[in-house]
C-alpha cells in the first residue's frame, strides 16, 4: 500500500517536470511598418516575443498569428501591401515542416530567450498616404498543441506617410524612364523655336507642382558686360500656360501607381530681334511636394 501511494506520488511529480512553465518577459503589442512604396529595399515590423521557461527541462514550443475566428494567418494585406510572417532564424524560431504557418522555437530549462518574427512586405502596391491597421493574435503552446499563454494581442499597422517624387525626362513613359533632362537647348534662337520635355510625377496623395523662373520668364545674356538684353519665352505644362512671372503651382493627383503619370512640358522662344550674340539663360526650378 505504501509502495503504490509513493509510486502515485513520484508519477505526478514526474508528470509536473515534464510539464512547461512558460512566463511572458516581453509583448510586441502593436508592430509598426513604415513603408515608403518609392524606396528601394525591403520593408518590415519586428515582432519580438520574450519568453522565460521556468521549468528544469527544455520546452518544445509551437508559435502561431491567427484572426478572431482563430484562423492561422501566414500573410495579410494593409492597404493592399502584402505581408507575411518570416521568422528570423537567428533567434531560434523556425518555420514548421508539417503544419503551415506554424513556427517551431526550443527553449532551454530555466533559460530566457526571444522568439522573433518579421512582418516583411512581400507584394508591393502605392496606397493612399494613411495608416493601415488589423488586430491579430500571437498563440503559444506545446508540441501537443496545448496553450501555455493567454493569446498574446498584436495589433499590425502599416504607416504610408504622403510622398510625391518628380522626374525630367526626354520623352514620355513610365517614371524613371527614357534620359533623364537638366537643360533644354534651343540651339541657334530662332522666333518660335519649340523645345518639349515630359514631367514624370508619382505620389502616393494629391500633389502640388512649383515653377519658378530666376529671371520671371526671360534668359539673360552669359558674360562678363553685363547688358539688358535677353530673350522671352513661354512655358506651357499639360496644356496649361506656366505664368513664370511669379511662383507657379499646379495641383496633380497621379493614380496610384509606381508608373505615375507622364505630363508634357512646352517651351517656346519669343521674338529674336536685335538682340546680342550669345549665350543666354534662365533656371526653373521645378517641385513637387504632397498636400
Amino acid at each position: 500500500m505504501v509502495s503504490l501511494v509513493l509510486a502515485a506520488i513520484l508519477a505526478v511529480t514526474a508528470s509536473k517536470a515534464r510539464a512547461c512553465d512558460l512566463a511572458l518577459t516581453q509583448s510586441p503589442n502593436t508592430v509598426v511598418i513604415n513603408y515608403n512604396p518609392f524606396a528601394a529595399g525591403p520593408s518590415s515590423g519586428a515582432i519580438d516575443l520574450g519568453l522565460k521557461n521556468q521549468a528544469d527541462e527544455a520546452c518544445e514550443l509551437r508559435l502561431s498569428v491567427v484572426d478572431d475566428g482563430g484562423a492561422i494567418v501566414s500573410r495579410l494585406a494593409l492597404g493592399g501591401v502584402g505581408v507575411q510572417f518570416r521568422p528570423r532564424e537567428a533567434s531560434g524560431l523556425q518555420t514548421s515542416d508539417v503544419e503551415p504557418g506554424v513556427f517551431r522555437y526550443t527553449l532551454a530549462g530555466k533559460a530566457t530567450g526571444q522568439a522573433q518574427l518579421d512582418a516583411a512586405i512581400v507584394v508591393d502596391a502605392v496606397p493612399d498616404a494613411g495608416t493601415y491597421a488589423t488586430d491579430l493574435k500571437l498563440l503559444v503552446k506545446d508540441a501537443a498543441g496545448t496553450a501555455l499563454l493567454a493569446p498574446i494581442p498584436i495589433r499590425m499597422q502599416l504607416v504610408s506617410t504622403p510622398r510625391a517624387q518628380l522626374n525630367l525626362a526626354g520623352a514620355a513613359g513610365a517614371f524613371g524612364s527614357g534620359s533623364s533632362v537638366e537643360v533644354v537647348d534651343f540651339g541657334d534662337a530662332s522666333t518660335g523655336l519649340m523645345r518639349r520635355i515630359f514631367v514624370q510625377v508619382r505620389a502616393n496623395a494629391p500633389s502640388v507642382i512649383a515653377i519658378k523662373s530666376e529671371h520671371g520668364g526671360t534668359m539673360r545674356r552669359q558674360g562678363d558686360v553685363e547688358t539688358a538684353s535677353s530673350v522671352a519665352y513661354a512655358v506651357e505644362l499639360d496644356g496649361t500656360l506656366v505664368d513664370l512671372q511669379a511662383p507657379w503651382t499646379k495641383e496633380v493627383d497621379p493614380p496610384r501607381t509606381l508608373a505615375g503619370i507622364s505630363l508634357p512640358m512646352l517651351f517656346t522662344l519669343g521674338k529674336i530681334k536685335d538682340q546680342m550674340a550669345g549665350r543666354y539663360q534662365d533656371v526653373l526650378a521645378i517641385d513637387i511636394s504632397p498636400r
